[in-house]
């Protein structure tokens, strides 16, 4: 499965000092209706603040992306692009309400931080398959429960952490780090016991398409779903949408309940997993 899909499916600073210099800039400023703060903080410098401006939440994911990966690249920092983007992508969850995305470290820590609703649970908030999207969400992105889960997977492939935490006054505050910063180590110590996989030693191998594969997750995405679900999320007819539900059955990827309904299996939920940290590696 291509990084491209990954991205489609599919993470504080709550004032800032008035002599701080604050510039506009990507263009679309004027007619925007999603605009950030980002935080640039040299060693031993000034901090450099920028207000970026998107038109949807579309083009919010890949331009702030964009822009924090450069920032973070030109601070000489390593955060992955894959972990920025989750992280970001993630906001629309809070409105894009009082976000401040802040570069430190050298470009090794990526702090964003938000004023929107905040995580009620936040120990499984990087769970594959934890999702609080809403169906209008849904329709600005399409999720698969698994945003900061892949987040932290491509930290975790250069050694660095996704920690998620309260906001002071309410909201959100994910943290990236990376390698570089002293703090990492402690932090890897200090977070959660290793993840309990049914099949520790490796998902047995699957002979699925990469169609089903996106199945697959749009299951794991959605709860529970029907041939109609996941034909409208993947853009494919009833009836190939029906036969997929079905191979994936035949497989134990998938249950189905009293309803005739597709649910995860714990198969499903691991192969899922795997496909995941495929994409960030």
């Amino acid at each position: 499965m291509s990084l491209g899909y990954s991205a489609m499916m599919r993470g504080a600073l709550n004032s800032l000092l008035g002599m701080m210099h604050a510039q506009r800039t990507l263009g679309e400023t004027d007619q925007a209706g999603i605009g950030v703060r980002i935080a640039v903080y040299p060693s031993g410098g000034t901090p450099e603040i920028t207000e970026v401006s998107a038109a949807n939440p579309g083009s919010a994911t890949q331009k702030f992306t964009r822009f924090v990966t450069e920032k973070a690249r030109e601070a000489g920092g390593g955060v992955p692009e894959e972990a920025i983007r989750e992280v970001v992508e993630n906001l629309i969850h809070a409105g894009y309400r009082g976000v401040v995305i802040s570069v430190l470290e050298e470009g090794n820590v990526v702090r964003v931080s938000d004023k929107g609703p905040g995580v009620e649970n936040k120990s499984r908030a990087m769970e594959f398959g934890f999702s609080g999207a809403t169906p209008e969400t849904l329709g600005e992105i399409r999720g698969v429960g698994a945003g900061l889960g892949i987040a932290r997977a491509a930290a975790e492939k250069v050694g660095g952490t996704v920690t998620i935490e309260d906001n002071i006054g309410g909201g959100t505050v994910a943290t990236v780090s990376v390698a570089g910063d002293e703090r990492v180590v402690e932090e890897r110590e200090a977070s959660e016991p290793p993840r309990q996989r049914r099949y520790p030693d490796g998902v047995p191998r699957m002979n699925i398409s990469e169609r089903q594969q996106k199945a697959l997750i749009t299951v794991l995405e959605c709860g529970e779903v029907g041939p109609s679900t996941v034909a409208d999320r993947l853009e494919i007819s009833v009836s190939t949408a029906y036969r997929d539900l079905s191979v994936l059955e035949e497989h134990g990827l998938v249950m189905a309940d009293e309803s005739g309904k597709r649910l995860i299996s714990p198969l499903g939920r691991d192969l899922v997993e795997a496909i995941i940290n495929d994409w960030v590696k």
